[in-house]
């Protein structure tokens, strides 16, 4: 599940070998993103907003935000339904790690 490559929705109905390769390479950085997102989210006691979670992981917010809505999507993370306020202002969703996503831990 995390990690893996659809050949088929590539640009390119019969991608070359440099292609397969690319994309190939940067699921792994995805994969390594998304198990790092699960790895700092569970060091922050009470679940972690998106801010929080990209500074116990030492990455941008920019690299955060995506992981956080495909590991949702794969039910390895849920909303807590409760927000905190960000170094702005703003308020953002606090998120826990689900049961199933303690087991990529």
């Amino acid at each position: 599940m995390i990690g893996t490559v659809d050949i088929k929705k590539m640009h390119h109905r019969d991608p070359k070998g440099t292609e397969r390769a690319a994309a190939h390479k940067v699921a792994q950085t995805v994969k390594g993103r998304r198990l790092q997102t699960l790895q700092a989210l569970a060091s922050l006691v009470g679940g972690g907003t998106g801010e929080q979670i990209a500074h116990a992981a030492r990455l941008s917010i920019l690299s955060i935000r995506p992981r956080l809505s495909e590991l949702q999507e794969m039910q390895l993370i849920e909303d807590t339904e409760t927000t905190r306020k960000n170094a702005m202002g703003n308020s953002e969703i606090v998120w826990r790690i689900t049961e199933e996503g303690k087991k990529f831990l």
